[in-house]
């Protein structure tokens, strides 16, 4: 497709999308879609649905009856078992809550799930052409992001380059897609200088 531009024949090495990426003629990699199944948390599902122009299909709270749901817990829950099991008590309540809300008061599912958590386990597809993927990686493995997004990011990228090898170069956080390196975020995770510094120390 990207060949189409200029009108040449396409070639082995991807030259003429490699160009074409980095002159910034982004629209040869919007084309390709690329689909994901992707189990997470519906905390981390609402973040994945940000990215607006791509395409979801999502497991149903109101149809889907989520007995013993499986639920996310984050490391620094994780990382001490008094507070781990406190959040898992929680969670076991919240299930029981919801098994005699459907079970004994025959409550419809769809309204029962109200008190389900952000944590509850849900499943998505996820379908993005390569334009939109490259940029939910841009943003999503960034060390900023959170860290259940991010571990999804990070299997995404690994997927999507062991399939197609010539993406690698842009399937990186968004500080690592410039010439010169730098970090956009207010709170920089110090892997590269933010442009105010790189500014400074030109000019000082």
């Amino acid at each position: 497709i990207a060949s189409t531009c200029y009108n040449s024949e396409p070639t082995e090495d991807f030259r003429i999308f490699k160009s074409c990426m980095k002159s910034g003629h982004m629209s040869v990699a919007e084309h390709s879609d690329i689909t994901f199944k992707v189990t997470c948390s519906r905390a981390c599902s609402h973040q994945l649905v940000r990215h607006r122009t791509n395409k979801y299909t999502q497991k149903s709270q109101r149809y889907v009856k989520e007995d013993n749901f499986g639920y996310y817990v984050p490391d620094s829950i994780k990382k001490n078992e008094r507070v781990e099991n406190f959040y898992n008590n929680i969670m076991k309540l919240l299930q029981m809550y919801y098994t005699t809300l459907t079970d004994d008061y025959k409550i419809p599912v769809e309204d029962a799930r109200y008190i389900l958590p952000n944590a509850c386990e849900t499943i998505i597809y996820i379908t993005m052409d390569f334009r939109n993927f490259f940029h939910f990686l841009n943003e999503r493995l960034c060390t900023r992001a959170q860290k259940e997004i991010r571990d999804i990011a990070k299997e995404m990228a690994r997927l999507a380059v062991e399939a197609c090898p010539v993406i690698k170069p842009y399937c990186v956080p968004k500080c690592e897609t410039r010439p010169i390196p730098y970090c956009t975020e207010t709170k920089s995770c110090k892997r590269h200088k933010r442009l105010e510094e790189i500014v400074k120390e030109e000019y000082k």
